[in-house]
């Protein structure tokens, strides 16, 4: 089952994916840290932002979000949780691809934003993953390994399965 945290806004996407593919779920569930966690894997945390200039906002040091976000970040460490920033609504491919980025907002620019997400994974092990918006529901349940209970078969990305194929070397597993 996945749990999501009581304060996940905007995620009719991700509820609608679920319902549709018969993914169990709670919400709302106050979470500690991140917005995701599937209960057959609690130590893998997703923290979900809904586009780059969101994570950019969380890491502005002018404000409270640069606190309130790291404390979190240091939570989930010193909990041994994998804290993953799972950032929708951008085509990049890479974290490079981000230094790109120029916010609409502010003044800060994509180096300093891959400059600040360094700095996280660094200190705190925080791990970062991009997609698009349509592809977010199903991330989420690639990154905490759900396992559909009725077919007993784990979500897989096409970048995973290619993965598993190609180590898999004269059909011998």
């Amino acid at each position: 089952m996945i749990i999501v945290d009581s304060r996940e806004k905007k995620w009719d996407h991700i509820r609608e994916y679920f319902d549709k593919h018969e993914i169990p779920y709670e919400f709302p569930h106050k979470l500690d840290e991140g917005d995701y966690v599937n209960t057959d894997n609690p130590t893998v945390v997703i923290d979900r932002k809904a586009n780059v200039q969101e994570i950019a906002a969380n890491l502005s040091r002018g404000k409270n979000n640069i606190v309130r976000f790291t404390k979190e970040c240091r939570r989930a460490y010193s909990r041994h949780k994998r804290f993953v920033i799972l950032i929708e609504g951008t085509d990049a491919q890479t974290i490079a691809d981000l230094k790109q980025w120029k916010s609409k907002v502010t003044k800060h620019t994509g180096g300093w934003l891959v400059r600040e997400m360094f700095e996280l994974t660094r200190a705190y092990n925080v791990e970062w993953e991009l997609c698009r918006k349509s592809e977010t529901a199903k991330k989420i349940l690639e990154i905490t390994g759900y396992k559909n209970e009725k077919t007993n078969v784990r979500i897989q990305s096409d970048e995973q399965k290619n993965r598993a194929r190609n180590n898999n070397v004269g059909g011998i597993s």
